[in-house]
């Protein structure tokens, strides 16, 4: 019964929130759409404004540095590593991005002006993070090769395009959730359910329409296990490294 009610409560709150904010949800899909759109048909040339300050930011980190190539992306010759459009992490810059517009907020310290600030806020906190993440990620496909191939660990299941799945999935989820426990602090709604949520929605459900609407599956049911394996190992562990620190901190 008390679960129920909770249950119920839960859902009344969803629904009060939606019509207190639905424009500002409008807008933030409205804005998601544009720049996806914008940036599918967009070239390296044109997204020099994330690809360039993130080739810097890898190359900080590694100790290397990137060369552009006019229409091809940012190279590193040494590691004969390209950054190209699709290393872009403009993905998960959007998914970031619809996570923090959507997390709630007090309505009644919130007008317009508020609203239009915290939709331009997002966006540029969703630019930053992917940047600084995305490098880490670029930078992990680049060196955490190499060290398997020493350790003899890189071959038959762990194929490199497997490795590169992995490598994505573990850096861009735990990023994600880092960041919502952050973000959503102040809230006291901290549930890990909503960067899964999120997550999922982005990188396994629109591309499972897609691939409904295509009638193509190839390849689609391991990437699709993969993808819901790493983050159930990567939600358990954030589960118990909380349940640790709630015990340091109750001590």
């Amino acid at each position: 019964m008390g679960i129920e009610m909770e249950r119920l409560r839960n859902m009344g709150q969803i629904k009060t929130k939606i019509q207190n904010d639905w424009l500002l949800y409008l807008a933030a899909i409205l804005t998601t759409m544009l720049m996806r759109c914008f940036i599918r048909a967009s070239d390296t040339d044109m997204l020099k404004w994330i690809l360039a300050p993130t080739a810097r930011w890898a190359g900080i980190l590694a100790g290397i540095t990137f060369e552009y190539l006019p229409h091809q992306g940012y190279v590193n010759h040494g590691s004969e590593f390209l950054i190209a459009a699709s290393c872009s992490g403009s993905r998960f810059m959007l998914l970031t991005f619809l996570m923090l517009v959507f997390i709630p907020a007090d309505p009644q310290r919130e007008d317009i002006g508020s609203k239009c600030r915290r939709l331009g806020v997002s966006i540029v906190l969703a630019y930053l993070f992917t940047v600084f993440v995305n490098g880490i990620r670029i930078v992990l496909s680049i060196r955490l090769p190499v060290f398997l191939e020493g350790l003899h660990v890189l071959g038959g299941w762990l194929t490199p395009d497997r490795l590169h799945t992995l490598i994505g999935t573990v850096t861009y989820f735990a990023s994600l959730c880092v960041i919502y426990q952050c973000a959503a602090a102040k809230t006291g709604n901290g549930r890990l359910a909503v960067p899964v949520f999120w997550y999922l929605l982005i990188v396994l459900a629109l591309p499972f329409v897609k691939r409904v609407w295509h009638n193509d599956w190839t390849g689609f049911e391991e990437y699709a296990v993969l993808i819901i394996g790493v983050c159930l190992v990567v939600r358990v562990v954030f589960g118990v490294l909380g349940k640790k620190l709630h015990n340091l901190i109750g001590i």
